[in-house]
């Protein structure tokens, strides 16, 4: 392996100006994408979480923001500072950069491996980030990497996005035969999200033990590679014991079935997902097949070097063939798991980002190993065109972002001058202990624009059992009852509806029903839209906006 490994080694300036580029081109595509928005991604969930984990007075009576840390434990840890000196906008973007950096080099070393030069790297990349964009490069849709779960490798900051930038270092050790190092990164990605690095740790397990044979002294290093990833994964171990040891509350609706199918159906429920949905996971299977039969044929006629890149490529299509197994199990246990208890363990997750990745990559490498063979300068100005216009569409998208970004926090964010006034005026006059009932699905930056408690949020899901019995309570007492939920089937995704009825419920409460509220949550205030009209003094009115106090 040493000599092998010795073929694949470049200048640290080469590494170091290939990660760069790919940094660059990440950035471009991701970095000012949404920070602390309301759609895509999830910065506005996990930062405050974040903050109020390092800083318990923040908003001290929040019962979300106060809900257990969890698996989040370390990321809290570690990025709750940031946010409670600079700022979301400064913590989003500095954590986005180190998440890049880490997946960017991890990148590169996978790549040496497979033998890519830095064009059909980057074109691997752009096909990754834009191959699930309806209108491919003309979309801005990076949310959408999974192939059809809903999963994503790159993007936001939070939880997984750390563990996945890990990723591609921890492949590229297990392709070089160094299993301790694989075997740190993957306990270092299961300290930061325990299912992430778990299932990670699972799938390469099972390469490890289908690749013995190939690395013969990788049985003296499976011992303590084992210990490193205990050890590594440490921060994780009170969440995965709390999980196992916890007793479910008692109640109409399992936690695990109000999780997979009320929440999450478009992650966790199979069922849900329409056919149109299939299309992109068959044609990429489809393409990834196509891959590894053209590569097998060009392994016949490759020079030494390239046959060890092949072989490398082989090796990574075992490891994502090994990740679709847990997919493939899930699909065959989702019609007999009616309660969501083995779904809510997301087994679609790791193969449903490794399927497009890796077939972004073996296409590269296929192309790679036809360079000389067809048609060459034909391709090298088509990959040219191609890295060209993704950059040339790139630029001026992020040039706006950072326009966005200098009127933070924006319309991006949810943020107009109504709604900036109301809250300014609620941060400014409101007492600060005042827990302010506002609608279960909109108003979702409220917490962290006043720094004042509210009641529940649909798009705020804690990871507790407990938690998720009593968020389902409170978003029902919001919305009016428990009519907001009789849209449910197990063959649909109820989101849309389900916040449908919630948002109306909310709207045409009662007097006497806010006054119930406020009584039952002691709440001071009740934020709505103006044309809800109640009997109840008004605190402060806008155009848009009416804060009522309590009588």
């Amino acid at each position: 392996m040493g000599a092998s490994l010795a073929r694949f080694k470049l200048p640290h300036w080469q590494i170091w100006l290939q990660t760069l580029a790919v940094l660059v081109l990440l950035c471009l595509e991701l970095l000012l994408d949404g920070n602390m928005g309301e759609v895509g991604w999830n910065e506005i969930d996990v930062l405050p979480l974040a903050r109020q984990f390092v800083q318990p007075h923040w908003v001290a009576n929040d019962w979300y923001l106060n809900q257990p840390a969890g698996y989040r434990l370390l990321f809290q840890a570690t990025f709750g500072w940031l946010a409670a000196a600079w700022g979301f906008l400064a913590a989003s973007i500095l954590g986005r950069l180190v998440c890049y950096s880490l997946f960017a080099f991890g990148l590169v070393w996978l790549g040496r491996w497979l033998g890519l030069t830095l064009p059909l790297l980057l074109l691997a990349l752009i096909l990754y980030l834009h191959s699930g964009c309806d209108r491919f490069l003309l979309d801005r849709c990076a949310y959408d990497q999974g192939a059809i779960a809903g999963e994503w490798m790159v993007g936001s900051l939070e939880a997984k996005a750390v563990a996945y930038s890990l990723l591609p270092l921890a492949i590229g050790w297990l392709l070089a035969g160094r299993y301790r190092a694989a075997a740190l990164l993957l306990g270092l990605m299961t300290s930061f999200h325990v299912l992430v690095g778990g299932w990670a740790f699972l799938v390469s397990l099972g390469w490890i033990l289908l690749h013995r044979r190939t690395y013969p002294k990788s049985s003296d290093y499976l011992g303590s590679s084992l210990l490193l990833y205990i050890a590594a994964s440490g921060f994780a171990i009170p969440a995965v014991s709390q999980q196992l040891t916890a007793t479910p509350p008692t109640t109409p609706l399992a936690p695990s079935y109000i999780y997979v199918f009320l929440r999450l159906a478009h992650h966790l429920n199979p069922l849900s997902w329409s056919s149109e949905e299939w299309i992109r996971p068959i044609v990429l299977l489809i393409l990834f097949g196509g891959c590894v039969v053209v590569l097998h044929q060009q392994r016949r006629s490759a020079q030494p070097m390239a046959q060890d890149q092949i072989t490398s490529a082989f090796r990574l299509a075992w490891f994502v063939g090994m990740a679709l197994i847990p997919f493939g199990v899930g699909l065959v246990i989702a019609p007999f798991d009616a309660e969501g208890r083995w779904l809510q363990y997301y087994p679609f997750r790791l193969g449903d980002v490794l399927l497009p990745l890796g077939t972004c990559l073996l296409l590269a490498c296929v192309l790679q190993h036809s360079i000389g063979v067809w048609w060459p300068r034909s391709f090298r100005l088509a990959s040219i065109l191609l890295l060209g216009l993704s950059l040339g569409l790139a630029v001026p998208n992020f040039y706006q972002q950072v326009l966005d970004v200098e009127a933070f926090p924006a319309e991006v964010q949810g943020v107009d001058p109504a709604w900036r006034n109301f809250t300014r005026w609620i941060r400014r006059e409101t007492p600060r202990q005042a827990v302010i009932i506002t609608p279960p699905v909109e108003f979702a930056n409220f917490t962290w624009l006043t720094r004042r408690p509210t009641i529940a949020k649909f798009k705020f899901l804690p990871q507790n059992p407990a938690g998720i019995v009593e968020w389902h309570e409170r978003l029902t007492n919001l919305g009016g009852g428990d009519a907001v939920w009789t849209v449910t089937t197990s063959t649909t995704d109820p989101r849309d509806a389900i916040e449908d009825r919630l948002t109306a419920g909310y709207y045409q409460l009662t007097t006497a029903q806010v006054q119930a509220l406020m009584q039952q949550y002691q709440a001071s205030f009740f934020a709505t839209q103006r044309q809800h009209q109640l009997d109840l003094p008004i605190a402060y009115r806008n155009r848009e906006y009416v804060l009522y106090a309590k009588r």
